[in-house]
């Protein structure tokens, strides 16, 4: 199994443990709750991820230089006022839909897709491949805020 494939398991395996530990969370009232922690990771993968994924392909297909990047998430008061209002249930949908159609375009990339580069302010340079850590690295950030 290559490292790639073992990075699309691995990220199937995260988005299962979020689920678990958002769903046992016992939520004190303080920060995000779990329903708005799972909304923010849901935005993270459409915005950040797979548009980032898009913009690497699309430049290693135009023959254009790698793209610069830097650390970027959606803003967090906006993302706490448009997830307060979601049952957890909600927010779990949109976590599976996106991690859902994340895996069917990785799937779809070729070998030399996969290895698309860019490079990132705090990373340095990366791959499709080796962002797939960067986003299970995301993934356990917020995982362990779940109490």
């Amino acid at each position: 199994m290559t490292n790639f494939e073992s990075q699309l398991i691995a990220l199937a395996e995260s988005t299962d443990r979020l689920t678990t530990s958002a769903t046992e969370c016992r939520f004190n009232g303080e920060g995000w709750s779990p329903a708005i922690t799972i909304g923010h990771i849901s935005d993270v993968d459409t915005q950040v991820w797979m548009a980032r994924f898009e913009l690497m392909v699309n430049a290693q297909r135009t023959g254009q230089a790698p793209p610069a990047l830097a650390w970027w998430e959606p803003d967090g008061e906006k993302t706490a006022a448009t997830y307060a209002d979601y049952s957890l249930d909600e927010s779990l949908a949109l976590l599976h839909k996106s991690r859902e159609s994340m895996a069917v375009f990785l799937k779809s990339l070729t070998e030399a897709e996969r290895k698309a580069p860019a490079i990132h302010k705090t990373f340095g340079e990366i791959t499709i491949e080796s962002m797939l850590q960067i986003i299970l690295n995301h993934d356990e950030e917020h995982r362990v805020t779940f109490k």
